[in-house]
């Protein structure tokens, strides 16, 4: 690791530090039971508090246990952290106490701020590099069930627009789900072929889903797009025109039985999507597969984190949906340069807490004072190590052929944000010196 980035690195871990001194913090346990006997007999009431926003059947409904019942501590954990998997609240805590020889569960949310218009810019990897930049609305709760409405627009040297509804439980149903979503994205083609040619492509999608959740961990889905995608060179599209018009029907499975969906430390992840599409412009068809295996084991000091994924890819699959291995996605590593209609992957990776996450209330706030309470900040470790081949031929993938990156990474868990990842990576190929750095918004997996 060079000179400059061991000392942003230093830095960061010393401005967190520091931050848990002068502004002192909240540690107290999550979930608190007054007597362990009350353990023992089953609860008579759940009340929940702070949720000025969120309807309380949203919050009821991540949770195992129920009235009449009796409770484990690491049950109430696990229902705690499925409430704040919802990435609506910014602390849970759970509190068991007896009122007037009643056993009641007392859930105390901190609800964050939800409305976020924010401006965008990103910088191309071109030498001298190219800006793109708009305008991004994100409204997280909306209408207090936990809904998800993004709408956003950019220009200069990507230029696009996108809207989207996320409605995790459409009211008087049991329990389905339903998305939309409209947007369109001018960029640069991205395949080896066209890469140098600096040529763009346009793409318009139209998508509608409809799911269920059976239970608090599995969630089915199905749904349709269409997909307008027009380009000047032949070579960016599958049909050999100028424009490809595609039909997809999708369907999704997932069973997600981790601790905490931000950053798991403990249980398994089992993901599934098949999308079969028709090329209407010229009659052809494709298939598409996505398979996603996590696992999270927990140790006294880390949590060992593993994942296995394939993406196999049949048919006349357009290139633009090829998969492009570049830069630290889907390996994280220095120097790589492939592409295939199928991708086999896998990872290892080893988080350690380095500043346990704490709670920091801003009692002298001018204004929104309920928005300052129980700002979350930590710091964690991360060691990781990365495989995979993109291919086209089913008998190619070996590993031989496999490219492989391992590095290290920072993880900052900040207020409205959760988790905001820097990483070092390397290629086993090259030098040392060749390091790779960079930052994103969220986990890895």
């Amino acid at each position: 690791m060079n000179r400059a980035t061991t000392r942003i690195y230093a830095n960061i871990i010393l401005l967190f530090v520091a931050a848990g001194f002068l502004c002192g913090y909240n540690a107290f346990a999550q979930v608190s039971v007054q007597d362990p006997d009350l353990l023992s007999r089953p609860i008579d009431e759940i009340v929940i508090t702070g949720n000025k926003i969120t309807q309380e059947e949203i919050i009821l409904r991540e949770m195992k246990i129920r009235p009449g019942e009796m409770a484990t501590e690491e049950m109430l954990e696990a229902d705690r952290l499925r409430i704040l998997g919802l990435d609506i609240f910014s602390r849970v805590e759970f509190v068991l106490n007896s009122r007037q020889g009643r056993n009641v569960l007392q859930i105390k949310v901190t609800e964050e701020w939800y409305i976020f218009p924010l401006p965008y810019w990103n910088l191309s990897d071109d030498e001298p590099p190219e800006v793109t930049y708009g305008f991004r609305y994100l409204q997280k709760n909306f209408r207090g069930r936990a809904e998800t409405l993004k709408a956003s627009v950019w220009g200069g040297y990507d230029r696009g627009f996108r809207f989207a509804h996320v409605t995790p439980w459409m009211k008087g149903t049991p329990s389905l789900i339903r998305s939309i979503g409209l947007y369109q994205k001018t960029e640069e083609s991205r395949n080896l072929a066209v890469k140098d040619l600096g040529l763009e492509a346009r793409h318009t999608v139209a998508q509608l889903f409809f799911g269920k959740r059976w239970t608090v961990e599995t969630i089915s889905e199905v749904g349709t797009r269409f997909r307008l995608v027009q380009a000047d060179n032949p070579l960016q599209l599958a049909t050999g025109g100028d424009l490809d018009r595609m039909l997809e029907a999708i369907v999704i499975f997932i069973w997600d039985g981790r601790d905490l969906r931000q950053l798991p430390r403990k249980g398994a992840y089992l993901g599934g999507r098949f999308t079969q599409g028709w090329l209407l412009s010229g009659r052809q068809r494709y298939q598409r597969l996505a398979l996603d295996f996590r696992y999270y084991h927990p140790t006294k000091f880390a949590s060992i984190c593993s994942r296995l994924q394939w993406h196999p890819g049949w048919g006349n699959v357009p290139p633009y949906d090829w998969i492009i291995v570049e830069s630290t996605s889907p390996i994280r590593s220095s120097k790589l340069s492939d592409e295939g209609k199928s991708f086999i992957g896998l990872s290892l990776e080893t988080r350690f807490d380095i500043f346990p996450l704490r709670y920091y209330t801003w009692q002298k706030a001018p204004y929104f004072k309920s928005y300052f309470r129980n700002l979350k900040y930590g710091l964690a470790g991360e060691i990781f190590i990365d495989g995979g081949d993109a291919y086209t031929d089913p008998i190619e993938p070996t590993l031989k052929t496999f490219m492989w990156g391992y590095g290290v990474g920072l993880l900052l868990r900040v207020p409205y944000v959760d988790v905001v990842r820097l990483e070092s990576s390397w290629n086993p190929d090259y030098s040392f010196s060749d390091v790779c750095f960079s930052w994103k918004v969220g986990i890895s997996f």
